[in-house]
This record gives structure tokens, sequence and C-alpha cells, in this order.
């Protein structure tokens, strides 16, 4: 049984201490159906420690032992390039032997050539006299490469078919565009009159400083020049520039549009022109030498290729020759210095600058279109201002005294006012002040009415009272903007009149 770890109390130590928990049950026996001591000892049972016995596998029989004669990493790389092309070492070598292209793409030959095998896999490839069964895939597939003749020259044969046009495309076509480029711009009178314009405007702004009265002026300005500032903000010489072409001289305002791939020219320099036409040359030199070594099946397979090849690598010669020259017409043709300035400075100059001519142009047009809505709303706020206030708030002008006087008279009649629209917070205060003004000259109106009843009936030397009196025809009292009431004549002696007049 496995043991409980425990310290154990002896039977002395209970003697010593009475009256304690386990001399309690000491004499007390435990009911044994309480446990079952069964289960516990097939819970806490020690294991049998003897050994079990072990079946003992029977070896299993192992094949025969492959050969290995090639690098264990060189023959990684040659099994899972094989594996890739999914055929077997046999029609490998088929295709090979006839430079069949529709068998073997361009990935698999260059996968192909990446594991030819050196001088020494040969040596120890051609010194193996066993059983080729017995030699592992990588080796078989050296045995099967061997057999083909001229394995690596049908190789290189075929990876350069394949990627010659793609190389000779890209090169003649920037060599092409070099020289369209270039002569564009020679022969461009636009070109001419544009620097033209160019020199008379900086002789002007030159004008009494020691860069005025320029015969001319160096390319380099063409890359600086939407970066002198005017005082119009947001506007440099570019920007004035364009806007005097636009409304002096219009056809030449898209004269960039003839040299649509300046920007590609000007990232490539003439030198690697003439480096990528030296290794092209080089390659096909190599393999014109050693074609004489397949058969003449083989050989007839790359005869047009290999044409195609010498006539491009001599009219790309003669191009690149074309473009050095034209480097030196530019020099004597823009007087330049030749340390300085190269055909592809020359070409990135332009190309900066037919970039900034671009983008001027439609920065002018957002620039006026934004002055015409401006100069819109000042007009428009300036009508605002010249109309009278009534008409600025939406208030008929003219007619205001007219609806003024109505309203008193529906007053005075005591007829139901109409329901009118509610008003702004600025035509109800010029409402509430012009009732004012209304009220305001009622009263002085009758106030001299009362005077003039008082002094008639002083001259009369009447005491009758006011009621008795006739009325006196009522004058029209003064409204705003009309001749205010007549100021009333001096003060009577009241005391001189005993008239009991209600104020």
């Amino acid at each position: 049984m496995r043991l409980v770890a425990w310290e154990k109390i002896k039977v002395n130590e209970l003697k010593r201490s009475s009256g304690n928990i386990w001399e309690t049950y000491a004499n007390t026996p435990l009911d044994e159906k309480l446990i079952d001591f069964d289960q516990l000892e097939e819970m806490f049972a020690q294991p049998d420690r003897k050994a079990k016995a072990v079946k003992k596998e029977e070896p299993k029989k192992k094949g025969p032992t492959l050969i290995s004669l090639i690098d264990g990493k060189k023959s990684l790389a040659i099994n899972l390039i094989t594996k890739n092309l999914r055929m077997p070492f046999a029609d490998i070598g088929v295709a090979i032997e006839g430079c069949d292209m529709n068998k073997l793409n361009n990935d698999q030959v260059s996968g192909l050539l990446k594991i030819l095998p050196d001088k020494e896999d040969i040596k120890v490839m051609k010194g193996y006299d066993g059983d080729p069964a017995m030699l592992a895939e990588a080796e078989k597939f050296f045995m099967t490469l061997l057999k083909v003749p001229e394995y690596a020259l049908r190789l290189d044969c075929m990876k350069f078919s394949y990627e010659f046009k793609p190389q000779t495309e890209v090169l003649g076509t920037r060599i092409e565009n070099c020289l369209k480029s270039g002569n564009a711009i020679l022969e461009s009178k636009e070109v001419q009159e544009l620097l033209h314009i160019m020199l008379v405007v900086g002789n002007f702004i030159n004008t009494g400083g020691y860069a005025g009265n320029a015969a001319g002026f160096k390319l380099s300005l063409l890359s600086k020049i939407h970066e002198i500032k005017s005082n119009k903000p947001r506007m440099t010489m570019m920007h004035v520039l364009v806007e005097s072409i636009e409304k002096n001289k219009p056809d030449l305002l898209h004269f960039y549009k003839k040299f649509d791939c300046i920007s590609d020219v000007a990232k490539i320099d003439n030198a690697e022109n003439e480096r990528e036409l030296r290794e092209l040359k080089k390659v096909l030199d190599d393999i014109k030498g050693r074609m004489k070594k397949l058969d003449q099946d083989s050989a007839d397979k790359f005869k047009e290729i290999i044409k195609e090849a010498d006539d491009f690598c001599s009219k790309a010669k003669q191009g690149i020759e074309d473009i050095n020259g034209l480097e030196t017409k530019y020099i004597k043709f823009f007087v330049l210095d030749k340390k300085n300035y190269s055909l592809q400075e020359c070409f990135r100059v332009f190309s900066v600058f037919c970039e900034k001519f671009a983008a001027a142009i439609g920065e002018n047009k957002k620039r006026r279109e934004q002055e015409e809505r401006l100069a819109r709303r000042k007009a428009e706020m300036a009508k605002r201002e010249t109309l009278p206030r009534a008409k600025k708030k939406g208030m008929p002008p003219p007619e205001e005294e007219c609806v003024i006087d109505n309203l008193l008279s529906e007053i005075r009649g005591g007829l139901k006012l109409r329901k009118t629209k509610s008003v702004g917070t600025a035509d109800s205060k010029a409402l509430t002040r012009n009732l004012s003004i209304k009220k305001s000259n009622q009263e002085s109106a009758e106030k001299w009415r009362k005077t003039k009843i008082a002094m008639r009936m002083a001259k009369m030397n009447t005491c009758r009272p006011i009621s008795e009196l006739p009325a006196p025809p009522e004058d029209k009292p003064a409204l705003n903007g009309d001749t205010p009431a007549p100021n009333p004549p001096p003060p009577v002696e009241m005391s001189q009149i005993q008239l009991d007049v209600k104020s």
C-alpha cells in the first residue's frame, strides 16, 4: 500500500497528556461499514514492480541502400528542381537534346542551368561503374544529363532565345525615345519662342541690376523658375509666364505634350545603354562561337534568332553613337558647359519644366475661378449696401407710411386687426419707432388745437366752455419723414381767461 505522510504520536505521549482527543477514541471501535476497505486497497495499492514482458518487434526488412556520390546540399537542390519539372528524367533528356521549347519554358530552363554538374561531378559520375539502379535520384539525373551531347550549350541557346526579345525591346525603346525626345527639343519652334519670352521677362525684372541686359541664360533656370515667388500670394514666375502665354500666345500653351516620354528618358543615362549592349553582345558572341559544336538540326533552330540579335546589336550601337552626338549638339545649341552638363541633365531639366508648366496651367485656372467667385460675392454685397434699409430686410420701403396710416385708422375705428406674418427683430423695432413718432405728432397737434381755441376765445372775450364751442378742423399730423407741425405761438396769460379746459 502507499504511505500516508504524517507524524506519528506514540502511546507513551498519550499517557503523559490526559484528556486529549486521541485518548477519547482509543477504546471506541469504529463501525466497519463506514469505510470501504476494499476500495481503499484498490485505490492506494502499490503497483507491481516486476518488469512487464515487452513484446519484441520484428525488425523491418530494409531495402538496398542507395549510393550517393554528390554533396548532400547540391543533391537536395537537384531533387527540388527536377520534381518541379514533373517529368521523368528520360523525358527531360529528350527535351534538352531536341531543344524543345514547347516542353521546357523559361523558368524551367533557368532552373536546369542552376543544377548543371561541374567538372568534379562529371569526373565522379564517369568513374562510377556500378549498377545505375543503385544510384540516388540526383545521381540518376546526372547520368541522364551526361548522355545528352552539349547539354549546357543547348540550355544556353534556349535561355538566350527566351530572354533576347524582352531585353532588346526595353533597350531599343529607351534608345528610340532618347533620340526622339532629344531631336524634338532641338527642332521645336515652341521651345525657342518660350525661351525667348523668358529671356525678355527676366531682363525686365533684372533691369538696373547686375543680371540685367542678358543675351541668354543657362538651362538650369528651367528647373528653378517655379521657385521664384511674386508679390501676389501663391503665384510664382511660372504662373506669371503661363498666364502671359494664355493671353498673348495660346498656341504655345500645350507645347509639352510633344515630349510625353521626356520623364522616362531623363532617368536613364546613355552609359547604362552602352553597358547593357556590351553584355548582350558578349552573350551573343559566346553562343555564336559555341554553336559550331551542335548538330545541323539543332543549330538551325537558333539561326533566325541569332541573325535578329546581330541586326539589333548593330542598330543599337548606331543609336548610342547618335545619342552621344546629340549631347554635343545640345552643348553647342544651348551654350552649355561640357563639364557641368550632360544630355541626361538636359533631359532632367526639361522634364521638370514641362511638369511644372502643366501644373501651373491647372493652378491658374483654379485661381481664376476662385477670384471670379470672390468678385461676384463682393459685387452682391456692394449692391445690397446701396439698397434702402427696408429692401435689405425684405420689407416694402415706400409703402411703409400707407401701412401705418391704415393701421392707425383701423385702431380709431375699432376694426378687427388682420393677422400678418411675423417680422424680424429689426423690422419690429422700426415699426415701433414709427408708431411712437406718429403718436407724438398727434399729441403735438392736439395741444396746438387747444391753444388756438384758447386764443380765439380770448379775442371773443367769452367765457363759454370748450365743450360748447364748435370743433375746429382737424390738422393732418406729421409723419416720419414729413414736414413737422409748426411751433406753437407764445403762451397766453391764462389768468385772463376763465375757461374750464380739460387737459
